[in-house]
C-alpha cells in the first residue's frame, strides 16, 4: 500500500503517488504558447514561477465534455508541470498497481472502491512531453 492522490480527468479516475504532487489549485489564467504541442495548454504564473500546463485528458486520449477547472502541480526528477484536471477526490492509501495497461504513461492500474484506477507515471509523462517537444523543434 502507498499513498495516492485520486483525481478525475474528464470522466475517468486516476491516481498519482502523493510524493509527486506539490499542490492542487484552481486552473487560473493560462497563456498559450504558439508552436507548442497540442497537449500543452500554455503556461501559468503560479506565485512568480512560470509553469507549463498540460491537458492531461488530451495526453491520455480522453474526450472531455467540459473544460478542466483544477491544476495539479506535479514534480519528478527535478522537472515540474501543471496538469489540468477536473477534481481531486481524495488523498489516501491505495493498493499499488497490479493490472497492466495499454498506456505507456501509466505504471498500471488497481481496483479501489469498485473503480479501476490508472496510476499515472509522472516521470514518464514529463519525459514524453520533453521528447515530443524536442522532436517538434527539430522539424
Amino acid at each position: 500500500m502507498a499513498v495516492y492522490v485520486r483525481l478525475w480527468v474528464a470522466s475517468e479516475v486516476y491516481a498519482i503517488p502523493v510524493e509527486h504532487v506539490n499542490e492542487v489549485t484552481w486552473l487560473g489564467a493560462i497563456t498559450a504558447v504558439p508552436g507548442s504541442l497540442p497537449e500543452m495548454l500554455g503556461v501559468r504564473n503560479l506565485r512568480g514561477r512560470i509553469l507549463p500546463v498540460v491537458d492531461l485528458a488530451l495526453l491520455l486520449g480522453i474526450t472531455r465534455a467540459a473544460p478542466p477547472t483544477r491544476l495539479l502541480v506535479a514534480e519528478a526528477g527535478g522537472r515540474d508541470a501543471g496538469f489540468a484536471i477536473d477534481k481531486v477526490t481524495e488523498v489516501g492509501e491505495m493498493a499499488n498497481p497490479t493490472q497492466e495497461t495499454e498506456s505507456g504513461l501509466l505504471t498500471g492500474a488497481t481496483l479501489a472502491d469498485g473503480d479501476l484506477i490508472g496510476v499515472i507515471d509522472v516521470s514518464r509523462v514529463l519525459a514524453s512531453l520533453e521528447e515530443r517537444a524536442s522532436e517538434r523543434s527539430r522539424r
